[in-house]
C-alpha cells in the first residue's frame, strides 16, 4: 500500500515538473522564489539613465498595453542613432498617415535566469544552431569563436552590455539576436520604441561571409530581371546562398498580385552597392548584394518623418503586408518592422526568420 501511495506521488511531482518545464516555466518558477540569483530584480530599480543610454541585455518578451503611458525616460527625446539604408538619392516623395496605437508585444531586455546560468544558456545555443542553419557548410563554432572555411575567425560574444546605439555601432554576432524578429502573422503594427529586429549587424560577420572588398562581393553577383511582366527593371545581387534565385522566386510570386500591388514594386532602388549606411561608417547591407529596396515612391523613413512632441517617432507606411509576407517567406526581413524604419527596404537574413524556404 504505501509503495503505491509513493509511486503516485512520484508520478504527480514529475507531471508538475514538465508543466513548468514548458515554455520556461521552471525559470519563472524558480526566479519567482529565488530572485536573489536572477538579474530579474534590476528590472524594479529606477532608471538612471535615458532610454537611449540603457543597457540592453537578452531580449524578453513581455505584453504591455498600447494606452499605457510610456515612463519618462521613453518620452524623452531619442539620441540620433545610425539610419536605415536608404538609397543616397532617395527623397520622400509622398507621406502617409501615421498609424494609430495598437496592442503590442514588447520584446524587453531579456534576463537570464537561474537555470540558464546553470546550463551556460540555452538561448544563447538556440542562437547558435540558427546561425549554423542559416548559412550551412560556411562556419563553425570553437568555444566563442566561428570559425570560417576561409581561416577568419569572429567573435560570437564579446561579453558586453550595451545600449541600443551601442549595438548599432559595436555589435558582436551573438548581438544581432538582441531584439527577435516578429512573426509575419503579426501583421502592420508599430514597432515597440527602440526595437529595431536585424538592423543590428556585425560587420565582421557579412564581411567574413560575403567578402571584405566591393571587389570581392562583385565577383559574386548577378543581374537579374525584376517583376519583368510589370516593369523593364534590372537588379544586381549576390549568388552566395541562392539568393539571385530566391529574389527571382520573390519577383515571379510578385507579378501574380493583384495589379493594385504593382505600383509598389518598380522601379527598384537598388540592391549590390558597396556604400555606408547614411550618416554612418558601417556598411550597408546593400553592399553584400543581399538586399534590395522596392519603389522609393511610396516608401516612408524614420528621418524623414521627424518625432512627435513626446519624442517618438510617428510610425507611417504604404507598403502592402501581403507584399512583406512574400519576401518574409523568402528570408528577406523587412525595415518596416523597425522602430528606425525603411520601408522600402528588405535584407536576407535567414537567422531571424527561421521557419523561411531556404
Amino acid at each position: 500500500m504505501r509503495s503505491t501511495v509513493l509511486v503516485a506521488a512520484l508520478v504527480a511531482v514529475l507531471a508538475t515538473a514538465a508543466a513548468l518545464a514548458k515554455d520556461g516555466g521552471v525559470d519563472r518558477f524558480i526566479a519567482d522564489r529565488f530572485s536573489v540569483f536572477s538579474d530579474e530584480a534590476e528590472t524594479t530599480a529606477p532608471a538612471r539613465q535615458s532610454t537611449d543610454q540603457a543597457a540592453v541585455p537578452r531580449p524578453r518578451k513581455k505584453p504591455v498595453r498600447a494606452a499605457a503611458s510610456p515612463p519618462a525616460q521613453a518620452r524623452q527625446a531619442p539620441a540620433p542613432v545610425a539610419s536605415a539604408e536608404p538609397p543616397p538619392s532617395a527623397q520622400p516623395l509622398q507621406s502617409a498617415q501615421a498609424a494609430p496605437a495598437q496592442p503590442a508585444t514588447v520584446d524587453e531586455p531579456r534576463r537570464f535566469g537561474f537555470l540558464d546560468r546553470l546550463t551556460g544558456g540555452r538561448q544563447g545555443d538556440k542562437n547558435k544552431r540558427a546561425l549554423l542553419d542559416a548559412y550551412p557548410g560556411v562556419f563553425r563554432f570553437e568555444g566563442n569563436t566561428i570559425v570560417f572555411n576561409s581561416g577568419e575567425r569572429v567573435v560570437w560574444d564579446d561579453g558586453r552590455r550595451k545600449s541600443p546605439a551601442q549595438l548599432l555601432t559595436e555589435a558582436d554576432v551573438e548581438d544581432m539576436f538582441a531584439y527577435p524578429y516578429p512573426k509575419a502573422r503579426a501583421g502592420e503594427k508599430a514597432p515597440p520604441r527602440l526595437h529595431d529586429p536585424g538592423r543590428v549587424r556585425s560587420q565582421a560577420f557579412f564581411k567574413a561571409l560575403y567578402g571584405n572588398s566591393s571587389k570581392a562581393v562583385g565577383r559574386e553577383v548577378r543581374i537579374i530581371n525584376w517583376v519583368p511582366r510589370i516593369g523593364n527593371a534590372r537588379m544586381t545581387v549576390t549568388t552566395k546562398f541562392g539568393i539571385d534565385r530566391k529574389i527571382e522566386a520573390i519577383s515571379a510570386e510578385l507579378e501574380r498580385l493583384p495589379k493594385r500591388f504593382h505600383k509598389y514594386l518598380t522601379p527598384p532602388a537598388g540592391g549590390f552597392v558597396w556604400r555606408t549606411i547614411a550618416g554612418t561608417r558601417r556598411l550597408s547591407v546593400h553592399s553584400f548584394g543581399a538586399a534590395v529596396d522596392i519603389n522609393t515612391k511610396y516608401a516612408n523613413y524614420w528621418r524623414w518623418e521627424g518625432q512627435t512632441a513626446g519624442g517618438t517617432i510617428p510610425f507611417r507606411n504604404q507598403i502592402p503586408m501581403e507584399i512583406v509576407a512574400v519576401f518574409e517567406a523568402h528570408c528577406f526581413i523587412w525595415g518596416g518592422r523597425w522602430y528606425h524604419y525603411d520601408t522600402m527596404h528588405f535584407e536576407y537574413r535567414p537567422e531571424l526568420l527561421p521557419g523561411c524556404r531556404r
